[in-house]
């Protein structure tokens, strides 16, 4: 979690809550690439998933 940007994981609900916005609630934006992860997506090379314990 330390290299996470926001010390936590995005939940279903998180991403759940974004795409509601994007798709029902949003009224000006279109032809937009939104990347919804929390900022995880830039830990590529250097992220390695925790083994279960």
């Amino acid at each position: 979690m330390a290299l996470t940007p926001l010390k936590k994981w995005a939940t279903a609900e998180e991403i759940a809550q974004w795409c509601y916005f994007l798709t029902v609630i949003n009224r000006s934006c279109s032809g937009e690439d939104f990347l919804v992860d929390n900022g995880e997506a830039h830990l590529n090379a250097t992220f390695v998933w925790p083994e279960k314990q």
